[in-house]
């Protein structure tokens, strides 16, 4: 009856539209974003502590880091929302700007976004103030804007990306050395770069992956992306790639969970080679990410609510103002 009530009761039609400003934001994209965050700390408490790491005491600085990057991270997905209008309607993607909100609304709550962004950072410290300003110059507006407009450009969109990862992982590993008395330029070591690879492999691989649905918008709007330039399969192929070096990376390390979330994904990348569907394609990007998290969460259970939360909120906003599933680990084909 409670099943039945939440997904055909026509007032959740009428309640819905409260929610568009709040998904302008793009809450589903926060799952990468705080996986990559606190694998940094994670890797960075191993530095300390022998493994296991169990980080289950809850900390009001960590919280406030996690908002001030979830609210960065919004407003480059606002920005580059704004931006892809031509290309995502070509997709037939259900897009939040101007269909429900207008662009010009959309650049304010973008702005406003970043500035919450910024002022919760600010309490945290300058070093992770810095980390976050360098994360909207990147991932904001050298990847969508001109003269650079990396989105558009195969290989530098990937560094952008792989740069955006760093960034998040090295947040997260400031965070954790701050949190033991180390400070900003003291917590830049080899163990960083080497401890962070088998993540940026994956964090690119999956990159590449989303370029990959859109195509045929991309094409047909001039963004030559990594799977408008080289295809379908070489994409996939080199994806996976980076995920078999990423597991062998993880054993090397010792890293346990690097090295068991990719083991467990990798069946996925290579079904994708072998049937070259799109609808594969979409299965290993979504299982790919939920894997992370799942192993993540084991580490750091505050992780679940927040993501129990935000995914079924999307399942109702989505079904309600969409008629979309999503988002679902079910993708048919």
């Amino acid at each position: 009856m409670i099943k039945k009530f939440l997904k055909n009761n026509p007032i959740h039609r009428k309640i819905v539209p409260v929610f568009d400003i709040l998904f302008l934001l793009r809450p589903t994209l926060f799952f990468p974003v705080w996986v990559m965050i606190v694998v940094g700390m994670a890797m960075a408490k191993m530095q300390f502590t022998e493994y296991p790491i169990w980080l289950v005491a809850f900390d009001v600085k960590v919280f406030i880091l996690f908002i001030g990057f979830s609210f960065i991270s919004a407003s480059t997905f606002i920005l580059n929302q704004i931006k892809d209008v031509d290309s995502d309607n070509v997709n037939k993607k259900l897009f939040i700007v101007g269909n429900k909100i207008k662009i010009t609304k959309a650049e304010l709550i973008m702005k406003i976004s970043l500035g919450i962004g910024i002022l919760s950072l600010i309490i945290v410290n300058f070093g992770i103030l810095l980390i976050g300003l360098l994360l909207f110059l990147f991932w904001g507006v050298l990847y969508n804007l001109k003269p650079l407009e990396a989105k558009k450009k195969p290989i530098i969109g990937a560094v952008i990306n792989a740069i955006a990862g760093f960034l998040l992982y090295f947040a997260g590993w400031v965070m954790a050395f701050s949190e033991e008395g180390i400070g900003f330029f003291s917590s830049i070591n080899l163990d960083l770069f080497t401890s962070l690879s088998p993540y940026i492999l994956c964090f690119i691989a999956v990159s590449l992956l989303t370029t990959i649905p859109d195509r045929k918008g991309d094409s047909e709007t001039n963004a030559t992306t990594f799977a408008v330039k080289f295809g379908f399969l070489p994409t996939i192929v080199l994806a996976t790639i980076l995920v078999l070096i990423a597991f062998v990376v993880g054993l090397k390390l010792s890293d346990p969970i690097s090295s068991t979330a990719t083991i467990v994904a990798l069946p996925f990348y290579i079904v994708t080679i072998f049937r070259r569907k799109e609808s594969d394609v979409l299965r290993t990007i979504r299982y790919s990410i939920f894997l992370l998290s799942f192993f993540v969460m084991v580490v750091y259970p505050w992780l679940f609510p927040a993501v129990f939360i935000v995914f079924y909120l999307s399942k109702y906003y989505y079904w309600h103002r969409f008629d979309l599933h999503y988002p679902t680990f079910v993708v048919e084909g």
